[in-house]
């Protein structure tokens, strides 16, 4: 009973983040929309800002879980991972838009007290990517590369999202595999490994 209440109240402060925006919504706004009282809701977090940030939390988790699991999937063959969790997020996204709006475009909204999670959420993409490196001739790439390129996905999700279109969303595997393949195989090669 405690776990369905705390997941009925993590789906409505995704739900009413992504239609609001996280800085109009209130404690209030989230028992109303969960239908329980607000004592439950202080049971099971301190703040609005705890009760996002399991929201966010639980979003990175399960997006990271599907992108590791679609690369270990696709083998050693770099462009191939590459494409594949990035098809992975993008399927994940489209699976519950509302938490990815509200994690993606929402979660800058908080400001300073997200960065931490903001930079562990690039992190661990980036060490996804980061197989490349070697296998990519990336040793005389800069160490930072793949947070650069992972940051460059996450503003394009972003405002992806912010057109809130979902065939959109969908058709940008080609670009994104592009994008991220760039630094490692040069445009060219990019581009024809990246092409639907």
């Amino acid at each position: 009973m405690a776990q369905h209440r705390r997941h009925r109240l993590l789906s409505a402060a995704a739900e009413i983040v992504a239609e609001r925006g996280y800085r109009r919504v209130s404690v209030a706004d989230i028992v109303k929309r969960a239908a329980t009282a607000r004592s439950r809701f202080y049971e099971n977090f301190s703040s609005k800002e705890d009760c996002f940030f399991a929201v966010y939390d639980a979003g990175v988790e399960a997006a990271l879980a599907s992108v590791a699991e679609a690369c270990k999937e696709a083998g050693d063959d770099f462009p191939k991972r590459v494409r594949a969790g990035l098809g992975a997020l993008l399927a994940t996204m489209e699976q519950d838009r509302v938490l990815a709006r509200a994690c993606v475009v929402e979660g800058p909204a908080v400001g300073p007290p997200i960065n931490d999670r903001f930079e562990r959420m690039i992190s661990g993409f980036a060490g996804l990517l980061r197989a490349g490196r070697q296998e990519k001739g990336g040793d005389e790439l800069p160490e930072t590369v793949e947070e650069t390129v992972v940051g460059g996905l996450y503003w394009l999700l972003y405002y992806a999202l912010l057109e809130d279109r979902p065939k959109r969303l969908k058709s940008l595997l080609p670009q994104l595999a592009e994008f991220s393949l760039i630094p490692f195989l040069g445009a060219e090669a990019a581009r024809a490994v990246a092409a639907p």
